[in-house]
């Protein structure tokens, strides 16, 4: 067995919903070993070669770093070592800047140019009995003095220890990848080497690939054709092809398109690509993107996009699809909130224009083919009104898909009820703070 972490999106609990999707969907054999709020460890049966490990970065939505396991430690070790008050125990930090794993990293040090950095992933947001800064830069300091000692030529790290940019309440000592992309840190003899906490353990592991987010900022900001405030994020679109089962090579459908963005998403991962929007505007726009995106890549983009309405869509589509996957209209854009009766009409409403859709969608896809489909809950004045599910697929012949399954969850934290994952779930919260239209992700299938 071989463990390797992957450093999850803000939704963590969505991140690993979707990691377990694509890594039983793909044929292989693993296991939830130990999780965070900041990573997971898989446990494999097998080694994972280059390859497979970056066409897993390039799939997934909701992870930023993949990196395999080299050294584990008791948490006991860095709490004693690094407390946040009290003095160190010596004999824990002997422990720790021993580096045993250093060899690992790197070899043979000698006559090199090496620049490296340490990246800390708390096992959650807040207070710690654990110094995470003290033991970053006690570990990057340490790194260099061995790396020096062992005949480097030279060695320096990067360290990033501001305020999250996300939220200025929070520490961030992870280096961004952009950062590791501009210093070649993955390129030998340069490496990163992360620094993932549980409640149960400290886990080394050494960055294989990271999320490219220069790349996926070119593509958002050239495509011709953009809606912000119809568009859904290009990570929410891959979490949605994945938990819909969508292969390279696959046909998938959107029958809300929009802009094209899942669509684009789609094409980025060899998928061939068909959408439907009711508005003649937007259906130009995917074109353009999609057309923009295959030239832009040098490759020939398979698709075709139709205006139509998603509730008559085998009027416009003949042939079968292998995958559906879309963000529908979620209701009116509000900035007041609503009553709850208000809530209660316009959830009604989509129920019905789902329902529709999903009765047209099952005739299309192929047998044991999955939808993916975000659905909403409405922050009205008295609290949260939600979607019935029963109600949305009733007579579409579409089942509910049951994530985060449990015979692959046997995380060590598992026991910690604030990290605790409830196994075999309906549907998964995608929230934002302050949005009155909130979402939730779920899956089904044929």
């Amino acid at each position: 067995m071989v463990e390797y972490v992957f450093i999850l999106g803000s939704n963590w609990l969505l991140s690993i919903a979707e990691l377990l999707v694509y890594v039983r969907n793909r044929g292989y054999e693993a296991i939830v070993f130990d999780h965070s709020r900041h990573a997971v460890i898989l446990d494999f049966k097998e080694k994972l070669s280059l390859d497979d490990v970056m066409e897993m970065q390039g799939s997934l939505g909701g992870c930023y770093k993949i990196g395999r396991v080299i050294q584990t430690y008791n948490i006991i070790i860095p709490t004693n070592a690094y407390p946040t008050n009290g003095k160190s125990d010596r004999e824990a930090l002997e422990i720790l800047t021993g580096l045993p794993w250093l060899s690992s990293f790197w070899q043979n040090p000698r006559g090199k140019k090496i620049k490296f950095g340490v990246s800390t992933y708390p096992s959650i947001d807040g207070k710690s009995p654990i110094h995470y800064r003290r033991f970053t830069r006690g570990l990057d300091d340490t790194i260099k003095k061995q790396l020096l000692q062992k005949g480097a030529r030279s060695a320096d790290y990067f360290a990033y220890d501001e305020p999250d940019r996300r939220r200025a309440d929070r520490i961030n000592l992870a280096l961004w990848p952009k950062t590791i992309s501009k210093n070649s840190l993955l390129t030998p003899p340069n490496s990163e080497i992360l620094a993932a906490f549980t409640e149960k353990n400290l886990y080394i592991a050494r960055t294989m690939v990271i999320y490219d987010s220069e790349l996926q900022q070119y593509r958002d900001e050239s495509r011709p054709y953009i809606s912000k405030e119809i568009s859904t994020s290009p990570k929410i679109c891959r979490t949605l092809l994945n938990l819909a089962g969508a292969r390279p090579g696959d046909t998938v459908l959107d029958p809300f398109c929009g802009t094209g963005t899942l669509l684009m998403e789609a094409a980025m991962l060899g998928m061939k690509c068909i959408g439907i929007d009711i508005d003649g505007n937007q259906v130009q726009g995917t074109k353009a993107n999609l057309t923009w995106f295959g030239r832009d890549i040098g490759q020939q983009v398979h698709f075709d996009v139709f205006r139509g309405d998603a509730r008559n869509l085998t009027s416009l589509i003949h042939k079968q699809v292998d995958a559906v996957a879309f963000e529908p209209s979620l209701g009116p854009v509000t900035r007041k909130k609503p009553t709850e009766k208000e809530a209660v009409i316009i959830i009604k409403e989509l129920t019905e224009l789902y329902r529709e859709a999903l009765t047209q969608i099952a005739e299309v896809l192929r047998p044991d083919g999955r939808v993916a489909m975000t659905i909403p809950v409405i922050v009205s004045k008295t609290g949260p009104v939600s979607m019935n599910i029963r109600e949305m697929i009733e007579g579409t012949g579409l089942g509910v898909v049951r994530m985060l399954p449990s015979d692959m969850i046997k995380s060590l934290s598992n026991s910690e009820e604030r990290f605790y994952i409830t196994p075999e779930r309906e549907v998964l919260p995608e929230r934002k703070m302050g949005q009155i239209f909130q979402r939730q992700l779920i899956a089904l299938e044929k």
